[in-house]
């Protein structure tokens, strides 16, 4: 074998192993919550590349950990994607006959069956429009041409009874009333689209340019940040295109009991009885202690059950976490960190937002109890957040439409890292990453060139600069005391100038005379 097949080899090994690895946890962190049969464990340790590869796929397609319990109870799923006909397609799959989608030409798209610890029998075939797929509790070997049953095929003619007793398709880790008549429906091709009636789009219009004009609210440093403000479009609503292909603002654990915030959502309860105050919210920063490479389980007013965070930090080393996307309205009612805020969202905008949260299940109590919970995605991102004693927030010009103009990290001590994108409309899109892959993502965004002059005039730059940045750095002492460092960018043609507060007059900008490494080593060295 060559060198260059060797090479390629190990790295095809390396994401095979990074892919079971993410599907492991995922089942893992699912498992946590419902009733599952025996052995769900034993057989996710024993997953084979294969069936990774067909979760995955899921995955990639909007798959969340509350639909992975489907599936594996044995959810009926359609993707409207036909190229996952082919891909599933393995050495070891085998033609079957089913009764589903009988529309289908099956001797053009035969049924394929393959055979797994996770899946035990996985199912698969054409639609009219992508792909449907199921796992099966008991393997059968029904395919064409005569043969004499085995056992296998009884024991798949009592799984058949189950269904038609119970209208519960049998999985192999449980029932699922996701039948064919009941599907979950995953990245469908609904292409049609209504247009918005011309008496409701200057409405809507104005209401994005005031969303635009208005959201940002929220700097340590607001002097500077006035002078980094958010992008202004021609046309606001250049804001809004549609990225296929993404979780359009979904996240991995939807609303999903995978982790409960148990704070005091002042401003959320308030909303809900109709009577909130007109005085913020108090926060402080809960406790830290030495974690010893995982996070603090430690009782805060953000806790975190200490087996999902190590399976959470674990899962961002096979890949990014996304957490879903969210206003800052959202994020101020259920009790985000404040010391930022320059003005709080109006009353109304938080009523509206606890309305929209109540509506997807994100905040809700038990039967019985007042006590307020966050959960799944937003759960997570608040209380990951609660604990971060660092932020380092950056504000870039000269941003395209549709893109973030705005970035916010919150390091942890595990090496992972919350990132937040902030676009033009102020949505927050939340999502946990490794903390490398995050600055580097952050490097990405920021002006870079070669070392300005330690004489270049701040004022005069930043007024014609296309491309400028403020970075502060964000400091949060275990009394919840709060200091800032910043640093501001500008490009000049092929130099990146580099500009601190004047430590005699902190309302004046002096240059630094920094190079690229050295102003990226000062925003670590301010976090460390």
């Amino acid at each position: 074998m060559s060198t260059r097949a060797q090479s390629t080899h190990v790295t095809e090994r390396a994401e095979g192993d990074r892919i079971r690895r993410r599907v492991q946890l995922l089942v893992e962190i699912t498992s946590r919550v419902g009733e599952y049969r025996d052995g769900l464990g034993r057989a996710a340790e024993r997953l084979t590349d294969h069936e990774a590869a067909i979760v995955q796929d899921l995955e990639q397609h909007g798959l969340d950990v509350l639909q992975l319990r489907e599936v594996l109870w044995g959810g009926h799923v359609l993707i409207d994607d036909s190229e996952l006909y082919e891909r599933w397609r393995f050495p070891a799959s085998r033609e079957r006959l089913s009764s589903h989608h009988k529309a289908v030409d099956k001797s053009r798209y035969p049924d394929l069956g393959l055979t797994g610890p996770l899946v035990r029998e996985k199912l698969h075939g054409r639609t009219s429009t992508g792909t449907w797929l199921q796992f099966e509790k008991t393997p059968a070997a029904m395919g064409h041409g005569f043969r004499l049953p085995t056992w296998t095929d009884v024991l798949h003619l009592c799984d058949f009874i189950v269904y038609r007793i119970t209208k519960s398709n049998v999985g192999p880790w449980g029932l699922s009333k996701q039948t064919e008549r009941r599907p979950m429906y995953l990245s469908p091709a609904v292409a049609t689209a209504a247009p918005v009636p011309p008496e409701a789009v200057d409405e809507l219009t104005a209401a994005l340019e005031r969303v635009e004009d208005a959201d940002d609210t929220t700097s340590a440093a607001p002097d500077l940040a006035r002078r980094f403000p958010p992008p202004d479009r021609s046309s606001t609503v250049a804001e809004l295109v549609l990225a296929p292909g993404t979780r359009n603002g979904r996240g991995l654990f939807g609303a999903s009991d995978i982790h409960v915030h148990h704070g005091q959502v002042q401003d959320a309860r308030r909303a809900l009885d109709e009577a909130r105050a007109t005085e913020p919210p108090t926060w402080s920063l809960p406790p830290t202690a030495d974690t010893g490479g995982r996070m603090t389980d430690a009782t805060t007013s953000a806790d975190i059950p200490a087996d999902t965070l190590g399976n959470l930090v674990d899962l961002v080393e096979t890949g990014p976490v996304l957490l879903g996307a969210y206003t800052l309205a959202e994020i101020d009612a259920v009790g985000a960190i404040d010391h930022l805020f320059e003005d709080k969202p109006a009353p109304e905008l938080i009523a509206e937002a606890v309305r929209s949260l109540a509506a997807r299940n994100l905040i809700s109590t038990d039967r019985g109890s007042e006590e307020l919970k966050v959960r799944g995605d937003l759960g997570i991102a608040t209380a990951v957040q609660h604990r971060s004693r660092t932020a380092i927030d950056a504000r870039v010009t000269g941003t395209e439409p549709d893109q973030p103009w705005r970035v916010i990290l919150m390091p942890q001590p595990e090496g992972i890292t919350l990132e937040v994108l902030i676009d033009a409309l102020g949505i927050h899109f939340y999502s946990l990453r490794g903390h490398q892959e995050a600055l580097e993502r952050l490097w990405e965004r920021l002006p870079s060139g070669g070392r300005g002059p330690t004489d270049a005039d701040a004022d005069a730059l930043l007024e014609r600069s296309p491309r400028t940045a403020l970075i502060t750095i964000n400091r949060w002492d275990g009394a919840g005391a709060h200091t800032s460092t910043d640093l501001v960018l500008a490009q000049d043609g092929e130099d990146c100038h580099a500009f601190v507060r004047d430590e005699q007059s902190p309302d004046s900008l002096v240059a630094t005379g920094k190079d690229e490494g050295e102003w990226r080593a000062l925003v670590l060295d301010a976090t460390s």
